[in-house]
């Protein structure tokens, strides 16, 4: 009898769990669902049915040929992605050097640099200080002033840290046994290694280099600098972008709302980070675990 109870309450267990889980997931695909059907709607179908729409009966991709047809969207897609691939890589590069010396136990002053380093995670100069900075290294209406700022992320720096002091000594006094210096310790048996908590940290930064707009607004005056999500920003804070003009030269069945445009202006910014984030999961997961635990 006994048996049959735990038999049926670990049933009801898994049966909650799994409809929690399910609640959550619609949650979150839901709105990645209705915002797709918005963009694939035409103004008269969005007007019949009183602005909601999930699945359009009849999609057009009027709104994101508008989108696509500006000039300044490709050039913004060249800003973006040199400002996520270089600029990622430059930080983790500075990273795992950074974190490699710190996790050296024999480092002097290791615990006072590292003080100075959770410092800047609970404390930052500011706005104003901030623009000054960059304005005296010149950096003023430069992509630089987007790379440079946030080059170094203390939290990601601790994590790969911590990574690093996790991987097994045995390597390294071996390597060390063979005349190895500090510098092929790092390039053939920690950078290698250390790959799972370079992935996640880099998975932060490259969707941090990618969703920022505010640097460019600061910083750049020069529109052809603006990365995508800066254009996209202007796009979408143009009322109508002329919609209305352009509506009465296209069919009935091609009309677009302003509201599908800004929900296509959505789905452009947000489906090259969704593309790349089932490559890097695995690792994300395992390098968060790993660099967050010290065992």
């Amino acid at each position: 009898m006994r048996k049959v109870i735990q038999v049926d309450s670990e049933k009801l267990y898994q049966i909650i769990i799994t409809s929690i889980v399910s609640i959550l997931s619609l949650t979150m695909i839901f709105p990645l669902v209705y915002v797709l059907g918005m963009s694939l709607t035409s103004q008269p179908e969005l007007i019949r049915r009183d602005y909601f729409v999930i699945i359009p009966e009849m999609p057009v991709l009027t709104a994101y040929k508008r989108i696509l047809s500006s000039p300044s969207i490709w050039k913004a897609l060249e800003i973006s992605l040199f400002r996520s691939i270089f600029g990622t890589a430059l930080s983790l590069f500075i990273m795992l050097i950074g974190a490699f010396v710190l996790s050296r136990k024999t480092l002097p002053g290791r615990k006072q640099f590292l003080i100075m380093i959770l410092a800047t995670i609970l404390f930052n100069g500011g706005l104003i200080p901030s623009y000054y900075v960059v304005k005296q290294l010149g950096l003023i209406n430069t992509v630089w002033a987007m790379i440079i700022p946030p080059l170094i992320d203390s939290f990601g720096l601790l994590v790969i840290k911590i990574f690093i002091e996790n991987l097994p000594e045995s390597l390294v006094e071996s390597v060390k046994l063979d005349g190895a210096s500090e510098i092929q310790q790092l390039i053939y048996i920690v950078a290698p290694l250390s790959g799972p908590a370079l992935a996640a940290i880099g998975m932060f930064t490259v969707v941090n280099h990618w969703n920022s707009w505010f640097d460019a607004l600061i910083y750049l005056t020069r529109k052809n600098l603006y990365p995508l999500q800066m254009v996209l920003r202007n796009m979408m804070s143009v009322e109508g972008m002329g919609n209305d003009m352009m509506n009465y030269l296209l069919k009935d069945t091609e009309r677009v709302a302003s509201e599908s445009i800004k929900m296509a202006t959505v789905v452009v910014g947000v489906l090259p980070i969704l593309m790349l984030y089932p490559f890097l999961q695995r690792y994300f997961i395992h390098g968060i675990y790993m660099g967050s635990v010290k065992g």
